[in-house]
């Protein structure tokens, strides 16, 4: 079976960027053939309305950023969209679980996280996210339990351990590069030590061919944002 595809939603200063391989103060409003606008909302229900998806990532890049709260945009998507909703809000010690939206399934993210958040999230079905660039974990690897910095495995038998219900293998670097994914090893290596575990693939989809070549590493879902928008991944 093919893997789901999953809209992602990059918001940052009110509206909808497109994000390139992880520069994120080079981020621009994003152009898409499915809208004209960049307001969150709009562009939410045009991604689910042609990928027919029941799943919705969206990424507050000013909290990842290290604003103090969660953005008005993510909070107003929370409230009014009808399907599940995966925030990225940045989760660490001074932004926990408790400050994101009560309906809103918390993605806790290696890149700002410790073990500490994922425990408090535990009964919320938390999806950890293996953050990388260029392969290289990013965040406070070690606290994790990894030995170096592309010992992701490792992160992964923590998180799993902790509660994780979903594991998400993002690399930055090939996100909107049109450069393909480059995560299929680590895919696999995953899914031969968690065979049930619902495992997401992130960064640098181009189109069907990518996502069966992810579904074939072992990714049940894949993360997907500007083929979307370029046209370029339609409905089969």
């Amino acid at each position: 079976m093919s893997p789901r595809i999953i809209p992602v939603l990059d918001v940052m200063n009110g509206q909808v960027v497109r994000a390139v391989a992880g520069r994120r103060s080079e981020y621009k409003p994003v152009e898409s053939k499915l809208t004209v606008s960049t307001h969150p909302l709009c562009v939410a229900l045009a991604l689910l309305e042609r990928t027919g998806a029941r799943e919705l990532y969206v990424a507050d890049l000013d909290a990842i950023r290290g604003a103090p709260a969660v953005a008005p945009a993510a909070e107003r998507l929370a409230r009014e969209l009808h399907c599940e909703l995966w925030l990225d809000a940045g989760m660490n010690a001074r932004r926990p679980v408790g400050a994101l939206p009560a309906n809103a399934r918390p993605v806790v993210g290696t890149e700002t996280a410790t073990p500490a958040e994922l425990r408090e999230a535990a009964n919320r079905a938390p999806i950890v996210s293996l953050d990388l660039r260029a392969g290289a974990l990013l965040g406070d690897w070690e606290a994790w339990g990894a030995s170096h910095a592309t010992d992701s495995l490792a992160v992964a038998r923590r998180a799993v351990e902790l509660g994780a219900a979903a594991l998400v293998v993002l690399d930055l670097a090939r996100v909107g590069t049109g450069r393909g994914t480059g995560t299929e090893p680590l895919l696999r290596a995953l899914r031969a030590e968690f065979p049930a575990l619902d495992l997401i693939a992130g960064g640098g989809a181009r189109g069907w061919a990518d996502v069966d070549r992810l579904g074939a590493a072992g990714a049940t879902g894949v993360l997907v944002a500007s083929a979307l928008h370029d046209g370029a991944l339609t409905k089969r």
